[in-house]
């Protein structure tokens, strides 16, 4: 029984929900002194930043995320995954992530107004990738990750490059910030912001056809607080803001926010 519902959390966790992060945050093997080391969190996410949505409302959801000193690792935000590094400074591997379901809309007349179905609905998928984490000092970190099989055609790529920057500044309180720039294929963004022609022809928008390009440039910051060994609250919002075709598309949300809170317990 020990067994079971440890596994049967963690596919649970797992499978949950689809708000992955662009990196692979994984705790050093430095910092972990069990063989393997589970975190279990309630988080709460009000998103507006999905590409291609007009809106998105608050959103809870818990975080069950084990991670064993041999560099394996399962989370809902990082995905399941392997750490082939032994190097406390470099963290390196695969992942799989999932990439929720998105539903296409249009802006029509102020009204948001579903489109005629023609299949261009981004169905839930399961995303292969890899990551590249280096961490300059303790405090500081540059973080990489390149993520396949998104979008209609299941051929879109995104590309995420940026860092972070940590400091105490109190006994148990610490303050991150981060950034990131991030790139997509043409067949991604044709997912989540082109119009092809049926769906011109349903609507009063001519074809959009995007093209590879640079996405967004994300920045963010949180606060966390270690009431004791085990226990932790986090808080934190992002701000995102889009770049070229992304920008130029019918996305409602040109500069959208995210804000979020959890709790977690260490053990």
């Amino acid at each position: 029984m020990k067994k079971i519902l440890p596994m049967t959390m963690l596919l649970a966790a797992f499978g949950a929900h689809g708000q992955e992060l662009d990196y692979a945050q994984l705790i050093p093997n430095v910092a972990a002194f069990k063989a393997t080391n589970y975190s279990l969190a309630y988080n709460n996410l009000f998103d507006s930043s999905i590409p291609g949505v007009f809106e998105k409302g608050p959103n809870a959801f818990p975080v069950y995320s084990p991670k064993w000193q041999n560099g394996t690792f399962v989370s809902t935000l990082s995905g399941l995954g392997y750490n082939f590094s032994r190097d406390p400074r470099i963290q390196f591997g695969l992942r799989m992530t999932i990439e929720g379901a998105r539903d296409e809309y249009l802006k029509r007349d102020d009204y948001l107004t579903p489109r005629v179905r023609n299949g261009n609905d981004a169905s839930t998928l399961l995303e292969s990738g890899a990551y590249l984490n280096y961490y300059i000092n303790p405090n500081y970190a540059l973080l990489s990750s390149i993520k396949y099989g998104t979008g209609i055609d299941r051929n879109g790529v995104f590309v995420s490059v940026g860092g972070q920057a940590t400091t105490k500044f109190a006994t148990n309180h610490r303050f991150t910030a981060r950034f990131s720039a991030n790139w997509a294929n043409g067949s991604y963004l044709q997912s989540y912001f082109g119009v092809n022609s049926l769906q011109a022809g349903a609507s009063n928008f001519g074809p959009f056809a995007p093209s590879s390009s640079l996405t967004d440039i994300k920045i963010g910051a949180s606060w966390q607080w270690n009431i004791d060994t085990n226990w932790s609250l986090t808080t934190g919002a992002s701000y995102k803001h889009l770049f070229g075709d992304a920008n130029n598309s019918l996305n409602f949300q040109k500069s959208p926010m995210t804000i979020y809170s959890s709790a977690s317990f260490r053990f």
